[in-house]
């Protein structure tokens, strides 16, 4: 299951039409797909033409209880197509924050409710609020990783930052590591200003940017005002090509080539305790593989970057002295994969499996 937030506080770039249209897409490829509305003003309930009553339970009764009495999650799923489900908000979500102030482990809130869900999902997505409050704070802490919607005005990239900032501090305070990718929409093909926009974002992301671009088109507009996805409104637009190949891009990060096991790697070391451990990994699509670890306090820097073989392998070989090691590799900067063929396994404090190699 992979949980992908999208967010980003400056409003209108197209965030929420992103959390509907790429959930639907996911689901059209045939993935099971649950999407989950944190924001207050309830757009991507709005954009589903799903409305709740006050009296009707939501993601707020989810993650708090009037009495103590939380819902589970799986309770106010509402089902909106084949392989879509979803979890409406309303205006009751705006208080959570005040009600959580002094509640000790409230940035975790939305994690612990995804954790106990029954139903399996290939996918969760979330539609954050454009803040960057504890609603937000949740959402990331529950995410492997966060789609930041850019589009194309003139200020677009100046309301980056701060997020960026948030989710360098959740790495660095809770060691939970956060891939981020860009996506950038409301293209316009016609202007130069797109055009230069999308090459300042390319640069900025470098590397972690979707080659998929999402075009300004009315239909999109259109299908949220009638509470469909493009999926379901219009299957000959711009849109409904767009953000199906924005899901065919998602769904190709699935198709990674198997992990080989670390092995010895016999060679003099510059240090007498230290042993020198060659990783491998196989994968004929990748365009660059990092190793990362406790062994360089999970940092992803170039000096980890494995060198590609004739053969479709990438290996580096890495000094390392006596003790355990937790490890993944990291696919394209951002598929964070563990070794499949290392039963020697690790759960991190977010449930996330890492593999362990022991140094003798």
């Amino acid at each position: 299951m992979k949980i992908i937030s999208i967010a980003n506080q400056k409003g209108g770039c197209g965030k929420t039409t992103t959390a509907i249209n790429l959930s639907a897409g996911l689901a059209f490829k045939g993935r099971q797909v649950l999407l989950i509305d944190m924001d207050p003003q309830g757009h991507s309930s709005m954009g589903l033409n799903i409305m709740p009553g006050d009296s009707e339970k939501t993601i707020y009764d989810a993650l708090y209880g009037a009495d103590g009495k939380k819902a589970a999650l799986g309770e106010v799923i509402v089902q909106v197509s084949d392989g879509f489900e979803f979890v409406p908000s309303n205006i009751r979500l705006s208080v959570l924050e005040q009600q959580l102030s002094m509640v000790p482990g409230r940035e975790n809130k939305l994690k612990e409710a995804i954790d106990e869900l029954y139903q399996n999902y290939d996918y969760i997505l979330i539609d954050c609020p454009p803040s960057l409050g504890l609603l937000t704070f949740n959402s990331l802490m529950a995410s492997d990783e966060v789609i930041i919607p850019i589009d194309m005005g003139f200020f677009s990239l100046n309301g980056t930052n701060k997020l960026l900032e948030i989710i360098n501090l959740i790495r660095d305070k809770t060691g939970h590591a956060i891939r981020v990718k860009a996506l950038a929409t409301l293209y316009d093909k016609r202007t130069r200003i797109s055009k230069e926009i999308l090459e300042d974002i390319k640069d900025h992301f470098k590397g972690s940017t979707f080659r998929t671009v999402v075009n300004v088109n009315v239909k999109l507009n259109e299908a949220a005002s009638y509470g469909k996805s493009i999926f379901g409104y219009n299957r000959k637009s711009q849109g409904y090509r767009d953000y199906l190949k924005l899901a065919d891009e998602v769904v190709k990060g699935e198709r990674l080539q198997r992990v080989i096991h670390p092995i010895d790697f016999k060679r003099p070391s510059v240090e007498s305790d230290h042993r020198m451990k060659e990783f491998i990994f196989h994968s004929t699509e990748a365009r660059s593989v990092k190793i990362v670890g406790s062994f360089n306090n999970w940092i992803p820097n170039d000096n980890f970057l494995m060198q590609q073989n004739e053969n479709g392998t990438w290996s580096k070989v890495i000094p390392l002295a006596p003790g355990e090691y937790q490890y993944k590799f990291i696919v394209d900067d951002e598929r964070w994969v563990e070794d499949k063929n290392n039963s020697n396994v690790a759960i991190n404090p977010y449930g996330e499996r890492n593999s362990v190699l022991r140094v003798g």
